[in-house]
């Protein structure tokens, strides 16, 4: 039971509107002793009662909600360049994406699905380190997009999307970029993937 329910919705008692105090909770039983007892007594109680409030985090939550903008495509530098629909097998797109409300500046993932990725727990193939059937990305995490001006490389910014040697079987590729902070926060773009 959180602090905040210590005074539960108003009762009627002989027609005067009161507030009552769930006495279950610790804190609820100290704001209670502090009603019942002297005002100098009272004071501190309730200052006490005031400070576990604010530290317990009853009130106002300031849960902060990443936002994954979309991914855009760029050059090594950053610099934008327009949309694509397509890619050609062994070719390699820059991407970037930015973040908003990513207070702890934690970026983003990047990964890749199609419909010739391995089934989870089959074994990669013989010198790969990662299921490369639907591409791969340098880096695998970045932090948040623009590359600020003053930089003169998009490094740590901007991934490097490497798509297949084969076309996947539905000749299709989802790109994703999931906030690191809330990974269910995420922007994705699908690409047609061409001989």
């Amino acid at each position: 039971m959180t602090p905040c329910l210590c005074l539960q919705p108003e009762v009627s008692r002989k027609g005067k509107s009161v507030k009552r105090i769930n006495k279950g909770d610790t804190l609820c039983r100290t704001v209670a002793r502090a009603l019942r007892a002297g005002w100098h007594r009272k004071l501190s109680l309730l200052v006490l009662a005031a400070m576990a409030l604010s530290f317990s985090g009853c009130g106002s939550s300031s849960t902060v909600q990443p936002q994954v903008g979309a991914i855009t495509f760029t050059n090594a530098t950053g610099a934008a360049i327009s949309s694509i629909a397509s890619v050609t097998v062994g070719s390699g797109v820059n991407l970037e994406v930015t973040i908003a409300n990513d207070p702890e500046l934690l970026g983003v993932n990047w990964s890749v699905s199609c419909s010739s990725e391995l089934a989870p727990g089959t074994p990669l193939p013989t010198g790969q380190t990662v299921d490369e059937s639907c591409g791969f990305f340098t880096p695998v995490h970045t932090a948040s997009g623009p590359v600020p001006s003053y930089a003169t490389s998009g490094s740590g910014i901007v991934t490097f999307y490497q798509v297949p040697t084969a076309q996947p079987k539905q000749g299709t590729v989802t790109l994703y970029a999931s906030s690191t902070t809330d990974p269910s926060k995420y922007s994705s773009v699908t690409l047609a993937v061409l001989p």
